[in-house]
């Protein structure tokens, strides 16, 4: 009988070791976080250390970039896992070990949204819609959402009353729902909405404006779901569009964002009228947009993965840039601010992150001067 070489364990044991020992001190060096901060980072509500914001001035003139914790946004926090408070179904949620509480792992959130204390998470890859309570920190799925999708859900609007809006592109179709997830009302116009980009509404009026990118128009729909008109056409110029990729609502009015237009943002009044337009040279693919109470616009840019804030067309600053760490992103396909609070459907990250908007924040002078 041959002999045994326990050499040869203790060799691929020890290698074993050292793989693992080498992965952790990679992690530690990509993201700037002890093994235990990563730990705590993976599970919801984890807490980012803000000493460095990951901020530049507008213009890239030489000015130095803001003191630690002083820029205009401050990665908070991460909703990435967390507890929720009913079961779920066999590879959307994993129970854990302790009692009968589940753990919720996001596959594709795509767009956020919300009021109060409750937020609306849209998952793609799930095919749900998540309540979140940020009070609670619980989640709550509306699996009953997904009947009436035909293709993924998107982009997302949260109504004072909690309801909520959700496009449905392949449906070409804009999906209203109560708080508990039941279908309210459906907006379809077959002639006019062919490939529903975005949905923001005007609570004042109950109209509901959707962005169609094949028709290059907004249609706007009342409240019973009937479409009543169109804003712009296709072409370039004031109130015209080429591919309209994202809208946003402030005092100002419907903000309207065009990957292939020049400027890319243009701002009409709720009846169509044009008032102004920006973001000429600094962005390329707007991809989601929200706008503050203070009337700063917030702009995911797709091309590097950053934000771009603007205020009186003008812009103020870019935040982020592509990657996995705190304030960076890859692929924020949604925007939404609830007070002082920016939140962040980052994507292909699987998660949502939550940024803290600092309104007396000091910027440098754009240009360096």
């Amino acid at each position: 009988m041959p002999q045994r070489r326990p050499g040869k364990c203790r060799v691929a044991l020890i290698s074993l070791l050292t793989r693992s020992l080498l992965l952790n001190a990679v992690l530690v060096l990509l993201v700037g976080c002890s093994v235990a901060e990563l730990e705590r980072i993976a599970t919801e509500g984890g807490s980012f250390n803000a000493s460095s914001p990951l901020t530049t001035q507008a213009g890239a003139g030489g000015n130095p970039l803001p003191a630690p914790g002083s820029g205009l946004l401050t990665a908070e926090s991460v909703i990435f896992r967390g507890q929720q408070d009913v079961q779920g179904t066999a590879g959307q949620f994993r129970r854990l070990a302790v009692g009968a509480v589940e753990e919720v792992i996001l596959r594709q959130p795509v767009a956020v949204g919300g009021v109060d204390n409750i937020l609306y998470i849209v998952d793609a890859g799930l095919k749900v819609v998540f309540q979140y309570d940020l009070t609670t920190k619980l989640f709550r799925p509306l699996r009953e959402v997904a009947e009436h999708f035909v293709g993924d859900p998107g982009s997302i609007y949260v109504a004072k009353d909690h309801s909520f809006y959700v496009v449905d592109m392949m449906g070409k179709q804009v999906l209203h729902f109560a708080e508990d997830g039941s279908l309210l009302n459906r907006f379809q116009d077959l002639a006019n909405l062919s490939r529903p980009m975005d949905v923001v509404v005007d609570e004042l009026t109950g109209n509901v404006f959707v962005a169609d990118g094949s028709f290059s128009h907004v249609v706007v729909f009342n409240s019973f779901g009937k479409a009543t008109r169109a804003l712009g056409r296709r072409g370039s110029g004031p109130g015209r569009f080429r591919a309209i990729t994202a809208l946003a609502v402030g005092v100002d009015g419907l903000y309207i964002f065009d990957r292939l237009e020049t400027p890319p943002v243009q701002v009409l009044t709720w009846d169509g009228s044009f008032r102004y337009s920006f973001g000429e040279d600094v962005l390329s693919y707007p991809i989601a947009a929200a706008v503050d109470r203070d009337q700063r616009v917030y702009v995911s840019e797709q091309t590097d993965d950053t934000l771009r804030v603007f205020q009186d067309g003008k812009l103020l600053m870019t935040f982020g840039g592509a990657g996995s760490s705190p304030g960076r992103f890859r692929m924020a396909t949604g925007l939404w601010v609830n007070g002082d609070r920016l939140y962040v459907a980052d994507s292909l990250n699987r998660r949502i992150q939550i940024l803290r908007i600092n309104p007396n924040a000091a910027l440098p002078a754009a240009g360096g001067e």
